[in-house]
């Protein structure tokens, strides 16, 4: 029996490692996206599934993340490069979003807000274009909802000034806004287009 015999690894084996390396880079991938697609859906507000869904999402991810690790070094230990990097991809990624998770999620998020305007603007034209034409560049705000102590959603401002400190808006603008969620201080607000833009409130 010749030396490669020996160290050929069993066809079962060498069947599994392939499948094994897609589907953690199917769950590396899916992890992200799921979190942008549901985000951008009504669950995306929903309580539960910040305070439970979001963390399951995050443990599945940090689990595959760690299998892909001991793939990753086992390929290593076989000199399979090729194989080594591809699976060192999820663990370098999960050590850099383990630096700021809630910044990662925020960013899902508002990639969420921005597919959900982009598939809802249609709708969001329409109600705009119903509000009276004649009282002044005109001001919508839909509240999107979220936890007791936060939500988002999403602005209208024909004037532009809710990007504006507040010592630079006008009165009249100021007052209009007061019957809004702006009247919450210390929102903020993210630029699209055609007047737009993303917003988050602090009450």
């Amino acid at each position: 029996m010749s030396g490669a015999e020996i160290a050929s690894p069993p066809i079962g084996e060498t069947d599994q490692r392939p499948r094994l390396l897609r589907s953690l880079i199917a769950i590396g991938l899916g992890v992200p996206l799921a979190l942008v697609v549901l985000a951008a859906s009504p669950l995306g507000t929903d309580f539960l599934y910040v305070v439970i869904g979001i963390p399951a999402l995050m443990l599945v991810w940090a689990a595959a993340g760690a299998a892909a690790l001991i793939v990753s070094l086992r390929s290593a230990l076989r000199r399979d490069w090729r194989r080594c990097a591809l699976a060192s991809l999820l663990p370098i990624a999960l050590l850099i979003v383990a630096l700021d998770p809630i910044r990662f999620v925020r960013v899902c998020n508002t990639l969420g807000d921005l597919v959900h305007f982009i598939v809802a603007k249609p709708y969001y034209d329409r109600q705009i274009a119903a509000l009276p034409a004649g009282e002044g560049p005109r001001l919508a705000v839909f509240d999107w909802g979220g936890m007791v102590w936060a939500s988002s959603g999403l602005i209208y401002d024909e004037s532009d000034e809710v990007a504006l400190p507040r010592e630079r808006q006008a009165a009249d603008w100021r007052e209009r806004a007061s019957r809004t969620e702006l009247a919450c201080e210390g929102y903020g607000v993210w630029p699209l287009w055609d007047h737009y833009y993303l917003a988050s409130f602090p009450c």
